[in-house]
């Protein structure tokens, strides 16, 4: 069902205000936060199902390492020496690494030269070995006449790898570069045709220290491996004491293979070694918990890259592409649905989209930070809320406007604040029906042209019009100079029988005021019939999809349209029904009319006229009404010569009265011609 009203949703000023304030939240980088919690989320809830690289171990400076090796033999305390760190090497050589990634970086000089020498000759002399540093620097065990003197053993630059650390705003490291990388150096060896990014990734994590302990990564102490490697080192120093790497190592590949648990682990494995004791202040944040030791990164990067299921992210544009559809789609969907629930289905589906976008591109490789999308759809069911509002508050102020003038205001407000009451249906209520129209309406209508006619009738209806929603009537319609009204619905009116012959008083003085005003304009007075009648009626809209009316229906209504045209034949103003008078006698003068029967009934009622508020009627009104009462009593009663002496008192009042005339004559012949038995004094109405 159309609204007939004007204003429209402002659709264009409310996607550029979106707009801005989107553009202005994108700017600013505050959602940034949000997209980093979502990517944790995702690492945490896909790390334990993501693959992990077959045959790779961690080998820990851990503080068991550092309290083993703080005792007997050797007495060492942190930092080791660079002697500790070749024995290291030694001993993960020996038990059979495939690779060694040394993520220690070892950029000041020893206290003894020949201590960062024996360091890089072994280094340089076991292929395995990869050492970490960063970009500009090469480690000190490393100098450039060692570089130059063995210049064959650098030409593979995957001799060392860069480790450096890209950690976001909120210190957690989640990026990668992994050109000449640590991870891409050990990559390199074990699969040189595996090609890396050359630009930053994002890692797919498969779990802190302790996930990947219980997802069985070997997770193993340095110390034995110090330990075993240190004789096999002391050995090959004194058969090479100048530290050649090619004798260092053949003399360290003479020495047998390491063998056990421990060393078992490691053979044939690409080994990572790093810190993880407090004293070696090597920790970082990572999306899946923090402090980790360094060297989980670089175990990370290395499993991203050797599987290639590293993580992309995906161009800014088509973040903002997807924010722009919202800005745009919300505020159609609300042009067309100004309850709000297209556009907050809507919502509902773009938040979940974003999200399962999201989620599904994480999982096939791809970065799609959802949190822009999401503000975005806050943002725009916020603003299209509130204009929805603001709509909404002016369609009230049009319906008023617009349907004030033709229903009722009791009824423009219920719909107001309840459309569903507009809705096909009726209730049973007892309410009272006015009925009034212009009497000799015909012979005005023949006399004015018809501009003058309308405006004539309009003036009329205006001043009836205010009386009776004055005495809390509502308006049911016009039928031409007629008007229907009803009291007690669709607000509850208390009295609703004696506001409605309030009502009736009031518009027959407005009309005395009116003839007042149009007599010398019109050179004419005009008169009105009223008819007023309580009962049970059924109330509710009636018609069709179409059109509908809020009205009432049922033989108390066509009751009180026939007294309204009683009045003609029994020469009245204001006649009354029998539950109407009952509830209303008390405070007002009535008199009895007839015993009426319309047309179409079989039982007749009685009815009453209206003269006034007993407290505003003059004393001879009041005897008249009484004398007419006793007089039609006595009629009724068949007691005619009683009647014949009351009602030439009551002629003797008002010797023009109508109805006094009549029952006298009827009252004389009845004296002299009784009825029959079965007389009960009605009066039949032929017309309507």
């Amino acid at each position: 069902m159309s609204h007939p009203v004007a204003v429209k949703f402002r659709t264009a000023p409310t996607m550029l205000l979106i707009a801005l304030a989107v553009g202005l939240l994108g700017l600013s980088g505050m959602m940034d936060r949000t997209d980093r919690w979502w990517y944790d989320q995702l690492q945490s809830l896909g790390a334990s199902r993501t693959p992990l690289p077959p045959d790779s171990a961690l080998v820990l400076i851990d503080e068991h390492s550092l309290a083993a090796m703080s005792e007997s033999p050797l007495r060492m305390r942190w930092p080791w020496p660079r002697a500790a760190f070749a024995a290291l090497l030694v001993g993960l050589h020996k038990a059979g690494s495939e690779q060694i990634a040394l993520d220690l970086i070892f950029f000041e000089h020893s206290a003894a030269a020949e201590q960062d020498l024996l360091l890089g000759a072994v280094a340089a002399g076991l292929p395995e070995v990869r050492l970490a540093t960063v970009p500009g620097r090469l480690p000190v065990v490393w100098p450039d006449d060692f570089r130059q003197q063995y210049p064959e053993l650098f030409n593979d630059r995957t001799k060392w790898g860069f480790v450096r650390s890209q950690p976001d705003p909120d210190s957690v490291i989640r990026g990668y570069l992994p050109a000449n990388s640590l991870a891409e150096s050990v990559l390199g060896t074990a699969n040189a045709a595996r090609a890396s990014p050359s630009t930053p990734i994002l890692l797919r994590w498969r779990g802190n220290l302790e996930q990947l302990r219980n997802r069985g990564v070997p997770m193993l102490s340095a110390a034995p491996f110090v330990a075993a490697g240190w004789d096999i080192l002391d050995q090959a120093t004194q058969s090479s004491p100048d530290f050649n790497p090619y004798a260092l190592a053949r003399a360290i590949d003479a020495a047998p293979s390491l063998k056990g648990d421990g060393f078992d682990l490691v053979r044939g494995k690409t080994v990572f070694v790093g810190a993880n004791a407090a004293a070696t202040f090597d920790s970082i944040a990572t999306p899946l918990g923090a402090p980790e030791p360094g060297v989980i990164l670089q175990w990370n990067a290395f499993a991203s890259l050797h599987a290639g299921d590293f993580i992309s992210k995906l161009p800014d544009v088509l973040i903002w592409t997807f924010t722009l559809l919202i800005i745009i789609a919300l505020p159609v969907a609300a042009r067309s649905d100004i309850n709000l629930r297209r556009p907050a289905l809507l919502s509902a589906a773009m938040l979940v989209s974003a999200i399962l976008v999201s989620g599904g591109l994480f999982l096939a490789g791809y970065w799609f930070a959802p949190g822009l999308p999401v503000a975005a759809t806050v943002i725009a069911l916020t603003l299209v809320t509130m204009e929805s509002l603001r709509l909404e508050r002016v369609r009230k102020q049009e319906i008023q406007g617009w349907f004030g003038a033709y229903v009722s205001p009791a009824v423009v407000d219920r719909l107001v604040a309840d459309p569903n009451a507009i809705e096909l249906g009726g209730e049973l209520k007892e309410l009272t029906i006015l009925f009034s129209d212009i009497a000799g309406f015909t012979t005005i209508s023949e006399k004015l042209p018809a501009a003058e006619l309308v405006t004539l009738i309009n003036r009329f209806l205006e001043t009836q019009t205010e009386r009776i929603i004055d005495r809390g009537g509502y308006l049911d319609k016009y039928i031409g100079d007629a008007i229907m009204a009803v009291f007690g619905s669709p607000e509850p009116l208390e009295n609703h029988a004696l506001e409605a012959c309030r009502a009736a008083l009031a518009c027959r003085a407005a009309l005395e005021a009116l003839n007042d005003e149009i007599e010398p304009e019109f050179g004419m007075r005009l008169g009105m019939r009223t008819g007023i009648n309580t009962g049970d009626v059924v109330v509710g809209n009636v018609g069709s999809t179409r059109k509908r009316n809020y009205t009432v229906l049922g033989d108390a209504v066509n009751l009180a349209s026939r007294l309204e045209g009683a009045n003609k034949q029994t020469d009245t103003h204001i006649m009354l029904g029998p539950k109407t008078a009952a509830q209303a006698r008390e405070s007002m003068l009535l008199r009895p009319v007839a015993r009426l029967q319309v047309k179409g009934k079989t039982e007749a009622v009685e009815v009453f006229e209206l003269f006034g508020e007993r407290e505003n009627c003059d004393a001879e009104t009041i005897r008249f009404a009484e004398l007419f009462s006793a007089a039609f009593d006595a009629y009724c009663q068949r007691d005619f010569s009683r009647a014949v002496t009351l009602f030439r008192d009551v002629l003797a009042i008002r010797p023009g009265d109508h109805l006094g005339s009549h029952y006298l004559e009827q009252a004389h012949q009845f004296v002299s011609s009784p009825p029959e038995p079965g007389w009960q004094g009605v009066l039949k109405l032929e017309t309507k």
